[in-house]
């Protein structure tokens, strides 16, 4: 991943104009404390988090397809396996639901990343 990419400020968590400034306050995408607490501008290049009032609302836009993309695989492979090996559905069920919340965060985390990524762009040092 090579910075200057709208990827590695993603997956990074880095700010999307200078790449140096984390996102978050507990920088990481598995965190159980300030999962979205953000700061109002970058420490690094001044670039304001805090767009307008809302703003990160977006995100839930974001995070839907992804969560899609991720589950529905899931569900069917869980469907394939209960009619092929006889492993219950009732079984994996409940892991996929665990799965889900685990992940719940850092998806939360990198839809945001991903909405100011397509608001601002990557000027370099």
């Amino acid at each position: 991943m090579k910075k200057g990419t709208k990827l590695y400020s993603i997956l990074k968590l880095k700010c999307p104009r200078c790449q140096n400034g984390d996102l978050f306050y507990n920088p990481g995408l598995f965190v159980c404390t300030r999962v979205l607490e953000m700061p109002e501008r970058c420490l690094h290049c001044n670039q304001n988090f805090k767009i307008e009032p809302g703003y990160y609302s977006a995100a839930l836009w974001i995070s839907y397809p992804i969560v899609l993309i991720l589950f529905i695989p899931f569900i069917f492979l869980g469907i394939s396996l209960n009619e092929m090996y006889t492993i219950s559905f009732r079984i994996l069920f409940p892991i996929f639901i665990i799965i889900c919340l685990l992940l719940q965060i850092p998806i939360m985390r990198l839809s945001r990343a991903i909405l100011i990524n397509m608001t601002v762009d990557f000027r370099g040092n």
